[in-house]
């Protein structure tokens, strides 16, 4: 019984120095640990695959990957210019490192920074928002149907495990975020817009006409970020009221990554908390009674799932 005290306060304690997103009073510098901008011990896998007919997309896996265990999905799209490689392998010169944005995932896994998740990237369509939902309607699918993800590879499952799927993107691909939100908002609950905005006074009809709500939304701009700074604050301040849960940061930089590989870390510890109080408190109690562990998630959802 000790023991079991004992560990439950230790996980409180730390629970309580861990810092969490929040409203910025004035811009920010970057929030990424140092250590973030080098390669990680354990480096997760990239995997390109091929769907649909012509479609191609990467998955990122985290270097502990296994089957027995359910993972969040993580959709991120990319801005104008840039590829399905843009948020996971391309080199980025970032605060005098040379930096890849796997570094970031590979290094949130290693430290368990948050639930276990897997990360999804696309080419983007910037100039037929309506094919680009379907493909990331259709990629989701697919990655429902290779990976140990909540959603077991149809749509009805896709609706029903929405919590468990977050799309985002930085600039064009936070205006298809939008888009998708606007057209079909019923297939992910959490959100990441960065340094963009779509149609969002469109959205609220569209979540309306779906009967759903966004569960986290997460926004980040930079403060110097000429072009898109009005539009990123003011859609935020919009879309707001419609999320369960909000978030909105403002660093100190322009239109650039050394926005958005701290906005995404942000994003992830937002949207995807690490170990709950409630998580660690069951742990405890299985370990203390010599009981089989269950996956993470569904600890962190109050349920067990058999897959």
């Amino acid at each position: 019984m000790f023991k079991k005290l004992l560990c439950i306060s230790i996980i409180v304690l730390l629970l309580c120095a861990v810092p969490t997103a929040a409203r910025a009073d004035e811009p920010m510098e970057s929030t990424l640990p140092a250590h973030y901008l080098t390669p990680c011990p354990e480096p997760g896998l990239v995997t390109m695959h091929q769907y649909k007919k012509r479609e191609q997309m990467n998955v990122w896996t985290p270097y502990d990957y296994s089957g027995d265990r359910l993972y969040e999905i993580v959709l991120l799209l990319h801005g104008g210019g840039g590829s399905m490689y843009s948020w996971l392998t391309t080199e980025r010169d970032l605060f005098g490192h040379s930096v890849q944005g796997r570094y970031i995932f590979d290094w949130m896994a290693y430290e368990k920074v948050t639930v276990p998740f897997i990360v999804v990237t696309l080419n983007n369509k910037p100039d037929d928002p309506e094919a680009m939902v379907r493909d990331m309607r259709d990629a989701l699918l697919y990655v429902a149907n290779n990976y140990s993800v909540y959603p077991e590879g149809t749509v009805e499952s896709l609706i029903q495990n929405r919590e468990h799927i977050t799309v985002g993107g930085l600039s064009r691909g936070s205006i298809l975020t939008h888009w998708f939100l606007s057209i079909t908002p019923e297939y992910a609950g959490n959100y990441i817009c960065m340094s963009a905005a779509g149609p969002y006074t469109e959205i609220p009809q569209a979540l309306e006409n779906k009967h759903v709500r966004m569960l986290k939304l997460f926004s980040a701009v930079g403060a110097a970020d000429e072009n898109y700074y009005d539009m990123t604050k003011t859609s935020y301040e919009f879309l707001e009221p419609y999320a369960d849960e909000s978030a909105y940061l403002e660093y100190r930089y322009g239109h650039t990554w050394e926005v958005w590989f701290p906005g995404v870390y942000e994003a992830l510890r937002f949207i995807l908390p690490a170990y709950s109080v409630d998580y660690e408190i069951r742990c405890c109690m299985l370990q203390y009674l010599q009981m089989k562990t269950v996956p993470l998630p569904c600890l962190l959802n109050r349920r067990i799932r058999n897959r």
